[in-house]
């Protein structure tokens, strides 16, 4: 693993915990709360007993401690590597600024990449996708995303399918990505309505300060299902196992060479799960819900009136 338990909750608790202890803050009481926001909810039942009894024994019965360096869980070769190959993606300069960037790979000197981007190849994604280079779109996203952090309003000028562009105002809940597109898209709220824009096509954005009449909450996730008809043709059911591997799912045999595959998923990921099935054309084919279906009958509908124009 990656990250493994060693540099996980528990060990980050206790470092927390003889910290407390170095400084002479340590008590029952102050205990329990490190435990409670450093580890899991569960994690009172365990740490804190362990702790008290000396099974653990790092902290005394005075709550001092015999260890006189500050506790620090330095990366291991693997994360480094890790970083050091997310520092090639062209995506992180979205998060990072050229400064902190700079830093990370110098503290990265002489560490060989995990992996190189030329090392995957996406054999079914879309040809248009962002450009993460571009500075306008680093800062418009940057900007989205300080919105979507801190709940505040957007004032965004976006540019539509027709190319003309409208202003208006929202409340970002969330930034989504699409692998198969290469896409970012800024889920928000308006007027009580979910509205979703992509962020290439957001010629400007800024954060305003009055909340405006779009000041709503994104309505909560629920679970819904969906069914599938797989025509095993071309690897297609292979393909579909591996592209909806992480959803809860269950296949059965429907008749010669036809599979049933019902899918279970969160409602938000809606709009990425129809891109998704689309990618596979007529090898599958939507049976249930009629909702779903009617989704992904009128995006092909609206290619298709592309392709005439």
């Amino acid at each position: 693993m990656l990250f493994s338990e060693i540099y996980g909750a528990y060990y980050n608790t206790m470092a927390a915990i003889i910290r407390a202890a170095q400084e002479g803050s340590l008590d029952s009481d102050s205990l329990f709360d490190i435990v409670c926001k450093s580890a899991f909810p569960e994690s009172v039942l365990t740490i804190v007993p362990a702790v008290e009894n000396g099974n653990w024994p790092l902290i005394k019965k005075d709550w001092t401690t015999n260890i006189h360096h500050t506790p620090s869980q330095p990366l291991s070769i693997l994360q480094k590597r890790w970083l050091k190959a997310l520092c090639a993606n062209p995506r992180i300069r979205l998060f990072l600024n050229d400064d902190e960037l700079a830093r990370l790979e110098e503290s990265l000197s002489g560490t060989e990449p995990l992996f190189r981007p030329e090392d995957f190849h996406l054999y079914d994604a879309y040809s248009d996708a962002d450009d993460f280079t571009v500075a306008g779109y680093i800062e418009n996203f940057r900007t989205a995303l300080q919105a979507v952090h801190e709940k505040r309003i957007l004032r965004i000028e976006y540019r539509g399918r027709d190319g003309r562009t409208k202003k208006f105002s929202c409340q970002p809940c969330k930034m989504e990505y699409s692998e198969k597109d290469g896409k970012f898209r800024l889920v928000s709220m308006r007027k009580h309505h979910r509205i979703t824009c992509n962020m290439g096509r957001i010629t400007d954005c800024r954060i305003v300060q009055s909340p405006d009449e779009c000041a709503d909450e994104l309505s909560p996730s629920e679970n819904r299902t969906v069914t599938l008809e797989i025509y095993d043709e071309r690897k297609a059911l292979e393909r579909a196992m591996y592209e909806f591997a992480h959803f809860e799912k269950s296949c059965i045999p429907a008749g010669d060479g036809v599979y049933r595959l019902t899918l279970t998923y969160d409602s938000r990921d809606e709009t990425e799960l129809v891109i998704r099935v689309l990618a596979f054309g007529p090898m599958v084919k939507v049976t249930a819900p009629a909702a779903f279906a009617a989704i992904v009958k009128d995006r092909i509908l609206r290619q298709l009136e592309l392709m005439k124009e």
